[in-house]
């Protein structure tokens, strides 16, 4: 198992930003917290309100001076930033870098991405401390919220290494129609149709059968289903007899 990166947040202004991006972190498998000269009180009852449920994430946070302290301990370093033309690094989109940060955490290296404050992000010094930069597409707009580019981060870590397939339907414990049913729906429904002269010229009567046929069969109906249609074939032919429709 490869180890998730820690989240190094520089010099953050508000601890509801602090605390968005715990409940982030918790969402999506990571674990791991450091603050560099928190601008706010530390801790931070805000912090704890916009952490709902990531309180432990909060609790086990380190403080450092600055980010050499911060980032002493760590093989690979990444940096996010708005602004990628002004850096000489490889700039890597989330996605890649979140695959480059499995790698090299599932090689054994210890990893970390960088999230700048608020107001300024990261300055070139604390740029300068990293091996690669992130730089997450946008529109027209693209300052994020803390906690936003923190969840945007976290995702694709996630889906890195997720299985989920990509469509899922939900399991049904229902059972199929049985050829019985099946053949007592045609039945109800050809006589029905034959009683409103749909199966017209008559010539024809027996190839748009067997397409109606063949329509049901596609549709793999459970035994419940079938039973519902041949109820709804009822009602709308007693509703027909009573000049409702």
């Amino acid at each position: 198992m490869a180890a998730p990166p820690a989240i190094v947040l520089s010099q953050p202004q508000m601890g509801e930003n602090i605390g968005a991006a715990a409940r982030a972190m918790k969402n999506f498998g990571l674990s791991e917290l450091h603050l560099i000269a928190p601008k706010c009180a530390w801790p931070n009852d805000r912090a704890q309100i916009l952490a709902s449920g990531a309180g432990d994430i909060l609790a086990r946070a380190r403080i450092h001076p600055d980010a050499a302290a911060a980032l002493a301990s760590f093989n690979l370093v990444f940096a996010t930033t708005a602004r990628g033309r002004d850096v000489l690094k490889d700039i890597h989109t989330p996605e890649a870098a979140a695959e480059k940060l499995r790698a090299a955490s599932a090689a054994g290296a210890s990893t970390a991405i960088l999230f700048g404050g608020e107001r300024a992000g990261l300055d070139n010094d604390e740029m300068s401390l990293a091996d690669a930069v992130i730089t997450i597409p946008t529109a027209e707009f693209s300052s994020l919220n803390l906690g936003q580019a923190v969840l945007l981060l976290g995702y694709e870590w996630l889906k890195s290494a997720d299985a989920t397939p990509p469509i899922r339907t939900r399991p049904s414990h229902a059972l199929p129609a049985s050829r019985e049913e099946l053949t007592g729906l045609f039945a109800h429904l050809e006589r029905e149709l034959d009683a409103a002269q749909f199966f017209f010229p008559p010539a024809k009567r027996e190839t748009m059968v067997r397409n109606v046929r063949a329509m049901i069969l596609r549709a793999n109906l459970t035994d419940q289903q079938a039973r519902t249609i041949r109820g709804m074939i009822a009602a709308l032919v007693k509703n027909k007899y009573r000049g409702n429709i």
